[in-house]
């Protein structure tokens, strides 16, 4: 395993910058976007990808059925590959598709292609799917074909969210002939889909070029091709950027942004996300299966100094597992679970009889921003309080891997939806990854019903008292480790003109038309 790396990048940044200081941008590239992202992708399939890395790019490759605007709050649905939907039955959504559609492939999409699709993520047959189903889909039914152009959906019991579930990208409509006839792993290196913009090439976690789709339906795309190249290093991308060998680049820090600003012809777009970055504890781990330990754990952090430390204080430290993009009343903001109480964690770690066993932290140091940084803080901040810390660097596992034996290990929790369930029941439902693995094994005797009230309930007064009293039993279970909101930096050259989403999930970069532009064209 390699050792964790300290923050010293910013000697390395300055000499950069001051070669590069004096040089202005050039003319903006016509016909191409250049992108430079920490992490890229190993497949782009739109019904299995579910990652911050493929979020980047599904949202210019695929469409759903209903799509949302995307800085309207509360969500406003509008006319996707369906042009109009309503309810027939309590649990039966009827759509009516748009007509014509030029797939990728040449095929015209048609209702076979919109059951093909949504099915496999509604009833997985395949293991790949079932992230999907497991963060989205799990209370879908089936999909019926009533003619090639009307569809009916259907859901086991009366869902509050279905409109929303069905705007989420993991909801996109590929091509039935297309991955039939290739199969599931050439579909998913070259997918076929129905966006503004098609893969051209896929070289995984390395490059990803997307062409133009000229006989996509709606408005012409801003750009003939966008290329996506991983450059994993933050040090590397600002430099790719001022050199020109990119256009725009995600994951800029906030104590790298000045250096990005000292530079003639470049701008940074950033804020705090509605993302948490947390540390999954397995439950089913012998030395974890304390909650009085993991409680000490929690409450031996300090998260406004970790969010100081790290993000200059731009990220958010949470007090409970919420955003404000709730918006009223499922917002509240009165809820306090997270509280830095060293001498609390030092009584529970004697209650719980620990005798200073290591408790080892998994990390990814690419994957996450400051994901490395962040473990050695927290790890300083444990051994104050007695614990005795070992840190593991290794490569991400997701999907894959060994789950078994890892103590704690980084995730994110980001809002697909602004609603509760929109980072809550997509990532600690029974039926996610975290769950089925046996990480995630909540006990307390009322948790399955709050849980039900907090999803499925269509009054608002009772699913928010229900969503109270879950955070309340999240916090006796102590499961997991919420530890901030990131501050997330993009730095483009000043003539683009493009802006966070906030009525989609962090860190979809939208390149559609309406949703990107270079000025001065």
């Amino acid at each position: 395993m390699k050792q964790p790396i300290d923050k010293s990048r910013a000697g390395a940044l300055a000499l950069a910058f001051a070669l590069l200081a004096s040089l202005a941008a050039l003319p903006a590239a016509a016909a191409e976007l250049r992108v430079g992202v920490a992490s890229h992708v190993r497949s782009l399939d739109v019904n299995e990808a579910t990652g911050n890395n493929e979020a980047q790019m599904l949202h210019n490759l695929f469409d759903t059925l209903i799509e949302r605007e995307n800085y309207t709050a509360p969500l406003k649905f509008v006319p996707g590959l369906a042009l109009s939907w309503k309810m027939v039955a309590p649990t039966t959504m009827e759509l009516k598709l748009r007509e014509g559609v030029v797939m990728h492939d040449g095929n015209v999409m048609d209702a076979g292609d919109v059951k093909f699709s949504l099915e496999r993520v509604f009833a997985p047959k395949d293991p790949r799917f079932r992230a999907s189903n497991g963060r989205f889909f799990y209370n879908f039914k089936s999909v019926d074909v009533v003619d090639k152009s009307t569809v009916r959906i259907h859901t086991t019991k009366p869902d509050p969210l279905m409109e929303t579930l069905l705007s989420a990208r993991n909801a996109g409509i590929t091509s039935r002939k297309y991955v039939e006839s290739v199969g599931l792993d050439k579909a998913g290196l070259k997918p076929v889909g129905t966006g503004p913009y098609k893969v051209e090439s896929l070289k995984p976690n390395e490059e990803a070029v997307l062409v133009r789709h000229d006989k996509f339906w709606g408005p012409k795309p801003p750009f003939d091709k966008i290329t996506y190249v991983r450059i994993p290093e933050v040090a590397a991308r600002i430099t790719a950027l001022v050199n020109k060998e990119v256009d725009f680049i995600t994951n800029v820090p906030p104590d790298q942004e000045a250096a990005v600003k000292r530079v003639k012809g470049y701008r940074i777009v950033g804020g705090a996300l509605p993302i948490f970055h947390v540390w999954v504890i397995n439950m089913s781990h012998p030395q974890m299966a304390s909650p009085d330990l993991r409680k000490a754990l929690n409450l031996a952090i300090d998260r406004e100094k970790l969010v100081k430390a790290l993000w200059g204080g731009r990220g958010k430290a949470p007090k409970a597992h919420q955003f404000v993009e709730y918006g009223e009343p499922m917002f509240m903001p009165d809820m306090n679970y997270y509280r830095f109480d060293p001498e609390g964690a030092k009584a529970l770690l004697k209650k719980a009889g620990y005798k200073g066993e290591p408790i080892e932290i998994t990390f990814f140091p690419e994957y996450y921003l400051y994901g490395d940084l962040g473990a050695q803080v927290i790890a300083d901040m444990w051994k104050k309080v007695g614990i005795n810390v070992k840190l593991q660097q290794t490569e991400p596992f997701f999907g894959t891997g060994d789950h078994t034996k890892v103590m704690m290990r980084p995730w994110s929790n980001p809002m697909y939806y602004p609603d509760p369930m929109g980072a809550f029941d997509t990532h600690w439902s029974e039926k996610s990854w975290v769950t089925s693995r046996g990480l995630w094994k909540p006990t307390h005797p009322e948790w399955k019903a709050t849980y039900e009230k907090a999803r499925f309930a269509t009054d608002a007064k009772e699913r928010t008292g229900a969503y109270r009293k879950l955070q309340e039993l999240a916090d006796l279970e102590s499961g997991w480790i919420v530890l901030y909101q990131p501050y997330e930096g993009y730095a483009m050259r000043d003539d683009i003109d493009w802006k966070i989403p906030t009525a989609q999930r962090p860190y979809e970069l939208t390149f559609r038309a309406g949703q990107v532009a270079m000025k001065g064209r």
